[in-house]
């Protein structure tokens, strides 16, 4: 059985810094930092290891989200998958968060458009669009992840659209996003966990192109 760690340091949901989580032959471990602590991925990635009876070494393959997300997380988390691709030989499968975000909201259980919305600051929005539905429920990017001007990225709302959020996010544009018709989806506690769930969209990822995307990074700029 292929060892796999899954790693994430996006924080999407705005309470858990740090998650990782470990699927071996003894099942799946997963771990998160407390809240309200930095927290340390290497640490818990050592725990995970301890709990399920296998070495870093033993570790074949590295999931991971590459934002958009917490600056300081993402550039923690991919640097430390990195550093086992150059270093230790692991493949490596990456996904943008915002594909995450929709894939938890969903997880292959309605069939039409999600959308994903993240506060990028700065007046914008970073958002995506998947559909849903597809073959063994994975997602199909219908818009690519960038940012917007918030009233530009609610205006692209549209009737019908399910909307994957977070708590915090739904509490300033949650009326006015029902008020264009679609359906909420409040996404709490994303944990590395989820990201051994079939569906999601991965990319193989080599070392040079292995990016974090933050949040407010010129990488999403409309």
């Amino acid at each position: 059985m292929t060892i796999r760690l899954a790693v994430s340091g996006s924080n999407l949901s705005g309470d858990v810094p740090f998650s990782a989580a470990l699927a071996g032959e003894r099942g799946v471990f997963a771990r998160s930092s407390p809240v309200g602590e930095r927290g340390d991925l290497a640490s818990l990635c050592r725990s995970l290891c301890a709990e399920a009876g296998v070495t870093a070494a033993d570790v074949e393959e590295v999931l991971v989200d590459v934002g958009p997300g917490s600056y300081t997380g993402l550039r923690v988390a991919v640097t430390f998958v990195r550093f086992l691709q150059a270093f230790a030989g692991v493949s490596v499968r990456a996904v943008d968060s915002l594909a995450w975000l929709c894939h938890s909201a969903c997880r292959g259980e309605h069939s039409g458009v999600v959308r994903g919305l993240l506060d990028a600051r700065r007046g914008r929005f970073c958002t995506a669009a998947y559909d849903c539905g597809g073959e063994g429920g994975r997602l199909v990017v219908r818009q690519a992840s960038v940012a917007l001007p918030v009233d530009d990225a609610l205006a692209s709302v549209t009737a019908g659209e399910i909307v994957a959020l977070s708590a915090a996010l739904a509490e300033r544009i949650g009326d006015d996003l029902q008020a264009r018709g679609a359906e909420l989806r409040v996404v709490r506690r994303l944990v590395a966990r989820s990201l051994f769930e079939p569906g999601i969209p991965w990319i193989a990822a080599c070392t040079d192109d292995l990016e974090p995307r933050y949040l407010m990074a010129s990488y999403a700029e409309s």
